[in-house]
């Protein structure tokens, strides 16, 4: 009898474990601007860039601009030097007050949808979005 009552119970708590996650899987925005960048990076040395993506860090390790949806897979960016603009700083302002709200000033993943502008520069090993201007952002945690 008591198995009888534990599967459906299970298969409910399985389905809303199944749709919560689903839930906090945020789409990324649709730039094609990055997957060609990501692609050929050589061809944007120096450039100055507009890209809409999702911005994804663990506030210590990884600092990254990522697009899912380029037609050749997942694609990122390396976020390289922050640029000195108020939106900048209202952007990391907010990034921290996030993380100190949750308790973790240092290890704190989180994500958001931007919007920004910077510059792309080649290192020897890759291509890195050096961070000039915040025109845009939404944290998950603030949807």
């Amino acid at each position: 009898m008591k198995s009888a009552t534990l599967v459906p119970m299970l298969g409910l708590l399985l389905s809303a474990y199944a749709s919560a996650g689903a839930a906090a899987v945020k789409d990324d925005p649709h730039d094609e601007v990055l997957c060609a960048i990501a692609k050929s990076p050589g061809e944007y040395d120096r450039d100055e860039v507009v890209l809409s993506a999702r911005y994804v860090t663990d506030n210590r390790h990884e600092e990254v601009l990522r697009n899912s949806h380029c037609s050749d897979g997942a694609r990122i960016l390396d976020i390289g030097k922050h640029g000195a603009a108020s939106s900048v700083a209202r952007f990391y302002a907010e990034q921290k007050r996030i993380c100190l709200e949750r308790n973790s000033p240092g290890l704190c993943n989180i994500s958001a949808s931007v919007r920004v502008s910077g510059r792309i520069r080649l290192t020897q090993d890759r291509a890195v979005f050096d961070l000039e201007d915040v025109r845009h952002f939404a944290f998950d945690d603030e949807r």
